[in-house]
């Protein structure tokens, strides 16, 4: 009798996954809310630019409340109707209705159920109680890559969501910060005092280099469409401390063979044949 639920829990698993490094963001979802055929949203009838845009969520509060937005928090509507929120590791999708400047979710999101690190999971849970009830829809910016929509709940006060339409930071030549490991099964934010520590540039002469968390690195790196191929990495041998030690075999564990390479605005994620992966975020000025 049980078999059926197990062999579901294990689907959503496996795509839950594939959210986590944002690949297939809006696949395979785990539903406690299915909307169904019968919930259509309907046409979508508004003279705002809404649709068919990947809007990357920029803030976020919620009855007050402000959690930290992950740098893969998107949101998009089809000009079906259909809604997708990326989040860093669990997706949600739905329909909403799309009325001059109104959204009104209908039917309730479906949402993949992964274990995520507790600061992806707060997240994960304030986006879905934003996305509840009727939003109103504000737009400002003329450009196509530099639009802002403010989001505003009239369910309850005090939420808001500030999105914009940045252009994705180029893969070579940006820094990019290490901020979470993957693997088939598992997210994890990274030790504590390791943030920003691991970090490494793509370069135009077909190189990586940067730092393994302790150590200094340098490999070669055969960008190829959507792969990245890794050559033999050389790195310096300083004794670290055992948090970045951690750090260290974890991101090795993926710069290594060929792995999938995406960028998401300014989120980067890579996933190797084995699962291993990392997800990373354009470097601060500050170095963080």
């Amino acid at each position: 009798m049980d078999r059926p639920r197990d062999m579901q829990k294990q689907q959503n698993a496996s795509v839950g996954i594939a959210a986590l490094l944002a690949f297939t963001a809006a696949c395979g979802t785990h539903s406690a809310t299915d909307p169904g055929p019968a919930a259509s949203s309907g046409p979508v009838r508004t003279d705002l630019p809404l649709t068919g845009i990947r809007w990357k969520v920029d803030g976020l509060t919620v009855a007050g409340a402000e959690p930290g937005v992950p740098a893969a928090a998107t949101m998009e509507i089809g000009r079906d109707g259909r809604l997708s929120l990326g989040t860093g590791c669990n997706g949600y999708r739905g329909r909403v209705r799309v009325e001059g400047d109104e959204i009104t979710v209908v039917g309730g999101l479906n949402r993949t159920f992964v274990g995520c690190s507790a600061y992806l999971e707060q997240y994960e849970e304030a986006i879905g109680d934003a996305f509840k009830g009727t939003l109103k829809a504000q737009v400002s910016g003329r450009a196509a890559d530099d639009r802002q929509l403010v989001l505003t709940s009239s369910r309850q006060r005090g939420t808001r969501v500030t999105l914009t339409t940045r252009p994705a930071a180029p893969l070579v030549g940006t820094d990019w910060t290490v901020d979470a490991l993957t693997s088939l099964k598992s997210s994890a934010t990274l030790p504590k005092g390791t943030a920003g520590k691991a970090h490494f540039t793509f370069g135009e002469d077909g190189t990586v280099s940067g730092s393994l968390g302790c150590n200094s690195f340098h490999a070669s790196a055969r960008i190829s469409g959507s792969t990245v191929t890794f050559g033999r990495l050389l790195s310096t041998r300083m004794a670290c401390s055992p948090a970045l030690n951690q750090v260290e075999q974890g991101v090795l564990k993926v710069l290594r063979g060929t792995v999938t390479v995406q960028v998401s605005h300014r989120a980067l994620f890579l996933k190797g044949k084995d699962g291993d992966g990392l997800a990373a975020a354009v470097r601060r000025s500050d170095g963080s």
